[in-house]
């Protein structure tokens, strides 16, 4: 039962609400998010317009469709990685407003967007068929000390609140924490510094999955199905060391969604992701597809 998750798609919703709603009364996160809306800016972070942190018109051109990531070379071992946009524009202003400045209140457009990528990516890879088991959103660890120096978990709350959304779009999300720095690893270094060969030499070997949390997971979720999510690809090295954690307790990825992903130049006719995506993907232990 321990290893008996792999990632599938979600069910196809035909209309999907991308506004960020608040969440039910009663939920102090609310209030907390609009509380550090009037006290961490009174300017959009997209167009600078006065007023709220994601004006109106800003919101309403945010990605409805997320797409396939293009990483060239692409990472051995790595399935399918979608994303919602271009780590350019306003998607960025978003992705570091809210990292980066704690700009909370972006967190759920940042919800909406990660929802996107995950209901996309899963539904190409299953060519649109069913999940047979509920989704499991599991996030990629950042560098130790970060959520410290930054004072929240920017990727972690994200999640949780994408989930939230996969939810009421229709499907049966879940977070599932599976992920841990390695014991032991030190001198990880910031992945902006490096290019794609130092970022995968940065990351080898530094995640792993603790088997007390994976039984608990498939206590819960006997039949769940797991999808890797961070907020940005950019060579895919980190989303790399993230599968093969996984697979080496018996977990595959069958696809993993970003909010973003860093342009790069591809080669002509190359896809979004490689060819054989869905034979590198492999089914549940003790079942299949």
């Amino acid at each position: 039962m321990a290893g008996e998750q792999a990632v599938c798609c979600a069910q196809r919703v035909p209309r999907r609400d991308l506004s960020p709603t608040a969440p039910p009364r009663g939920d102090g996160r609310w209030l907390g998010d609009a509380v550090a809306d009037l006290l961490t800016g009174s300017r959009c972070v997209g167009c600078a317009t006065p007023g709220a942190l994601l004006c109106t018109r800003c919101r309403d051109g945010l990605p409805t469709r997320a797409g396939p990531a293009v990483l060239d070379p692409w990472p051995r071992g790595l399935g399918p990685v979608w994303s919602a946009g271009p780590h350019a524009g306003v998607l960025r202003a978003l992705v570091v407003g809210h990292k980066e400045e704690s700009q909370l209140v972006l967190r759920a457009p940042l919800a909406a967007l990660l929802a996107l990528a995950v209901a996309d990516g899963c539904a190409a890879v299953r060519h649109g068929a069913p999940v047979p088991g509920p989704l499991l959103l599991c996030p990629v660890p950042s560098r130790p000390g970060a959520a410290r120096r930054r004072g929240h978990d920017p990727l972690g709350v994200v999640v949780a609140r994408a989930a939230r959304v996969l939810r009421r779009w229709g499907h049966d999300a879940h977070v599932a924490d599976l992920l841990r720095q390695a014991p032991g690893v030190r001198g990880v270094r910031d992945q902006g510094e490096l290019g794609a060969e130092g970022r995968a030499t940065n990351v080898a070997g530094t995640l792993f999955c603790p088997t007390a949390r994976l039984d608990r997971t498939a206590r819960r979720h006997p039949h769940g199905r797991v999808v890797l999510c961070d907020d940005v690809v950019t060579t895919g090295a980190t989303l790399q060391e993230s599968s093969r954690a996984l697979r080496a307790v018996g977990v595959p990825v069958l696809v993993a969604a970003t909010i973003t992903t860093t342009p790069r130049r591809s080669t002509p006719g190359r896809p979004g992701f490689p060819a054989d995506s869905r034979a590198r993907s492999l089914p549940p232990v003790g079942g299949t597809h």
